[in-house]
């Protein structure tokens, strides 16, 4: 039996990434089985409300609380024999990461936007892209599931960067970031930075931006010109400005 996914509301923009990588990563179990959220509440101890709260990133679950959602998913996937997408130990790091307040710098996400220097402009900006975030289209509801559906091409490579950030593996999930904004052709740049917005990862998606501002003046233009296509206008004027101001960073110095 193949996955199911229900209609997610958009998680709230001022959510922090660490948070929405976790909210994310729930719903894509809670995905997997086909127990609504009331009976997955049931088996939690909580309140049903509580539950929707941590799928919607308001707030976290206790680590025992965690442990009895996902193996009461995993005891309903084992029966029809749907694969999770996620440990439990991933999880248990993801949660124990955000409030272990010892957590060392090298331990957290390199996928930082580089250049700060833009201040309040680029972070109204980003809140503006993000309450404007196309939403994924799905089919007529069947209960309260939806069908998986294709909606465009993406970025094949974003299964692979979750995982590493999963792992702790920043210096490995910044280097794919750069190698992607460096080397992938223009068209592709966009479905990139769609894509790890789509999964919670705006950081993720400006340090792409930021770094493609890096490529030569032709490709900052073709990109900026498939951003436009694309209809991500904040993108394409974050892209350009970028550009600009590393073209006056390389002419001063």
């Amino acid at each position: 039996m193949a996955p199911r996914t229900q209609s997610w509301k958009d998680l709230p923009p001022e959510c922090p990434d660490e948070k929405r990588l976790l909210a994310t990563c729930l719903r894509r179990v809670k995905d997997c089985t086909d127990l609504t959220q009331q009976r997955l509440a049931a088996e939690c101890g909580i309140a049903t409300s509580t539950l929707n709260g941590y799928l919607n990133a308001r707030n976290q679950p206790a680590p025992e609380v965690l442990r009895r959602f996902y193996l009461a998913v995993q005891e309903d996937t084992d029966l029809q024999g749907v694969q999770l997408p996620h440990s439990l130990h991933e999880l248990e790091s993801m949660l124990s990461g955000q409030t272990d307040k010892a957590r060392t710098a090298s331990q957290r996400p390199a996928v930082r936007i580089l250049n700060r220097s833009h201040g309040a402009k680029f972070a109204r900006r980003r809140r503006s892209r993000a309450n404007n975030r196309a939403r994924v289209p799905v089919p007529h509801q069947r209960g309260d599931r939806h069908t998986r559906t294709a909606t465009g091409p993406g970025w094949t490579g974003l299964e692979t960067l979750l995982d590493r950030l999963l792992r702790h593996e920043t210096q490995d999930a910044f280097f794919m970031i750069w190698q992607s904004a460096m080397t992938l052709p223009a068209s592709e740049i966009p479905h990139v930075v769609a894509s790890c917005r789509a999964a919670g990862l705006s950081d993720a998606a400006d340090s792409v931006i930021t770094n493609a501002a890096r490529r030569d003046l032709s490709a900052v233009l073709r990109i900026a010109a498939c951003f436009h296509e694309a209809h991500q206008y904040e993108d394409a004027t974050l892209l350009l400005s970028s550009a600009t101001v590393g073209t006056r960073a390389t002419q001063s110095s």
